[in-house]
């Protein structure tokens, strides 16, 4: 039986309710591997502060794009540890398609926020410690909702190259027949579940899904892994013209509405490989 610690930020919620199926969480994927290793045998806790205690494996899971170092130092404290190394998920850390206004890029490009999750989250957390009279955890965040898709680098507003809250990207899109595809990989260790979903629209949404296939994650994207420091997570990438691109690195995944028999072998395939990694497997 093993101790694990789940390291959050002070002001995250994550959630268990263990008397029942499916957990009562709070929108988290990796609850569904927690409730799985408690039905094994295994116990978990929760800390909200970046104080190191008594574990056999420790998850790094602030649900921010930049984690405090004092987090990332607790990893000399544990045998096996999970996302210590991804202390910072900004696209400008992630993606190698970020330009500069002065790049001769010839085609469209894509404006996002350099926030995961558009910067919702931090916003929403700096809403909350109004509310209870605390100062920001996040100051002088900007949350960005959606994507701005220009012709050229020259259609670029001059306001959007000086917020440096904003990145500027190449927009390069995987063309399917049936409108465009981008490609979803979720792992935990060498456990893994990766997904072709094609939509429509140019951006691919949840909400626009028109089909969706299980695939192979290209070699390509277990070095991006390695480059990024993680062991769990979310990227989402395409393939443009035969060459795999990273998106988006998330190391909070969300849990998806699916089926419950989805569930139960996501949540087993979370759990193999956090025991794997427990085990001293790569």
């Amino acid at each position: 039986m093993a101790r694990i610690v789940v390291y959050t930020h002070p002001m995250d919620k994550l959630f268990i309710w263990r008397a029942s199926w499916p957990p009562v969480i709070n929108g988290y994927l990796l609850c569904w591997g927690l409730r799985e290793l408690v039905l094994r045998g295994h116990r978990f806790r929760i800390m909200r502060e970046p104080r190191p205690v008594a574990a056999d494996l420790a998850i790094l899971h602030v649900d921010s794009t930049i984690v405090d170092p004092e987090y990332l130092t607790l990893k000399d404290h544990f045998q096996h540890s999970i996302n210590f190394g991804a202390g910072d998920i900004s696209k400008r850390r992630v993606s190698k398609s970020v330009l500069t206004q002065n790049d001769d890029w010839v085609g469209k490009v894509l404006v996002k926020s350099d926030l995961n999750f558009g910067g919702m989250v931090e916003a929403r957390r700096n809403r909350e410690a109004q509310e209870k009279g605390l100062p920001p955890p996040f100051p002088g965040v900007k949350a960005r909702e959606g994507y701005d898709i220009y012709e050229s680098i020259a259609e670029v507003p001059p306001d959007v190259w000086a917020d440096k809250s904003l990145v500027v990207e190449k927009f390069l899109p995987e063309v399917d027949p049936d409108g465009f595809a981008i490609r979803t990989w979720v792992f935990m260790g060498d456990r893994w579940s990766c997904m072709r979903h094609v939509a429509t629209g140019p951006i691919v949404k949840a909400h626009g899904i028109v089909k969706s296939s299980r695939i192979e994650p290209p070699e390509e994207m277990f070095a991006e892994r390695d480059r990024l420091g993680f062991q769990y997570g979310k990227f989402d990438f395409v393939i443009h013209e035969g060459t795999p691109v990273l998106f988006d690195a998330n190391r909070t995944p969300g849990a998806p509405d699916v089926p419950r028999p989805i569930r139960r072998k996501e949540a087993r395939n979370l759990a193999d490989g956090l025991e794997r990694i427990m085990s001293g497997a790569k």
